[in-house]
């Protein structure tokens, strides 16, 4: 519900993105950082909130993370210029970063092994609703109401998840005193960073969340803009990737534990790089249209389900410090690698969608790299079972 919360910030405002140009006199591209540097404050702060919630407890910083990122939506429709709106989205994205690492974290201290799979498959196919959804409903707001009722929709699904999270969500937790020493965290920070497995199997995560984001920050401004989709339409022609994600998890959770973890990675990667390249190649040739677009950005977010369900926990997996410092850097790197991803196609807005294409291929070039580095690791080079 928080996730879903949060997600919803981003996917409600988007069909608002290409008309914020003229309400607020500035080009899109700077319209587009009030996306990138959202998601960049959402990133890092997941750093803080790791070692806080290994510290002070899962639930308490959940809580407090949802009823900040209830407070700054309501202050993000009363924005009154566009450097107004960029700072307040900074700030939304820096108490929605705490439900991003706590699920990770709380996943992981409920479940194990082969259960962690199938419980990060179910969480897909929960948080694959907003994308669904909250593009059609934020598209026919807009038309209806403007840019504005759409951050107080958001509002008041903060008020409502900050109170389940206090009626509901239970500690999973044992609050550890060390776990905000600045030496200590420092320390597990750079010995993550050392990590060679961690690292790569968070990059490969990392990669996917860059496509997504790319494709999040681009779709609006190709489909409403380039291809002349209305505004309330918009959100139709990404129910196709979202519905595609969900079944793919679907899929990803009915067969874990029937076959091997390595080959559903191998499998998931190898379709969603069919997709990324497909995508491309319309591009550059000049045959994109609304259904292509639609149909190969479905491909490639088919492909994401097993990656997400299973590089996450891989990449916690492969280290001995805290979980909730590994959650928040194996959620930190891939939101990161998002946020320069959205911010790429700021920098080189061309009114085109070849800055997406060239983005998704660099990405899937990184995502090829880690995969066959990470599976290089030997046996023996494990660190031992962690132990919080």
């Amino acid at each position: 519900m928080a996730t879903v919360t949060a997600m919803m910030s981003t996917h409600l405002y988007t069909p608002s993105m290409p008309h914020l140009s003229a309400y607020f006199h500035t080009t899109p591209a700077v319209v587009k950082l009030s996306l990138s540097l959202n998601a960049l404050a959402f990133g890092l702060m997941q750093l803080i909130y790791g070692p806080a919630s290994d510290r002070f407890g899962r639930r308490p910083t959940m809580l407090l993370g949802m009823v900040g990122f209830t407070v700054v939506s309501l202050a993000c429709a009363a924005a009154q210029s566009i450097s107004q709106l960029i700072a307040i989205r900074i700030f939304q994205g820096v108490f929605s970063a705490a439900e991003a690492v706590l699920v990770y974290a709380i996943i992981h201290d409920f479940f194990k092994d082969t259960h962690r799979v199938k419980a990060m498959a179910v969480y897909g196919m929960a948080i694959a609703l907003a994308p669904a959804t909250a593009p059609i409903i934020g598209g026919y707001i807009h038309v209806l109401f403007g840019w504005r009722a759409n951050f107080l929709l958001i509002t008041l699904f903060g008020a409502i998840t900050s109170v389940i999270v206090w009626r509901v969500l239970p500690e999973t937790s044992t609050p550890t005193r060390a776990a905000v020493r600045p030496g200590l965290i420092i320390r597990d920070y750079i010995n993550l960073l050392e990590n060679r497995e961690f690292m790569n199997y968070a990059i490969m995560t990392g990669a996917g969340s860059g496509t997504i984001m790319a494709m999040i920050t681009a779709a609006p401004f190709i489909l409403i803009s380039y291809l002349s989709v209305p505004t309330q339409y918009y959100g139709l022609f990404m129910t196709g990737p979202v519905l595609a994600y969900m079944v793919s998890n679907m899929v990803t959770q009915k067969i874990a534990g029937q076959l091997p973890v390595s080959l559903l990675l191998r499998v998931g990667l190898i379709i969603s790089a069919t997709g990324a390249m497909g995508l491309a190649a319309t591009v550059f040739s000049g045959h994109l249209s609304t259904i292509g677009l639609t149909l190969l950005f479905s491909v490639t977010t088919f492909g994401m389900g097993p990656v997400f369900a299973i590089a996450p926990m891989k990449a916690i997996d492969a280290t001995d410090r805290p979980t909730g410092v590994a959650s928040a850097m194996a959620n930190t790197i891939p939101m990161v690698m998002g946020a320069l991803a959205a911010l790429s196609l700021s920098i080189f807005h061309d009114g085109t969608a070849r800055p997406l294409a060239g983005t998704i291929i660099g990405l899937l070039l990184i995502a090829t790299a880690s995969y066959f580095i990470a599976g290089k690791r030997t046996t023996a080079n494990r660190p031992s079972p962690k132990s919080d």
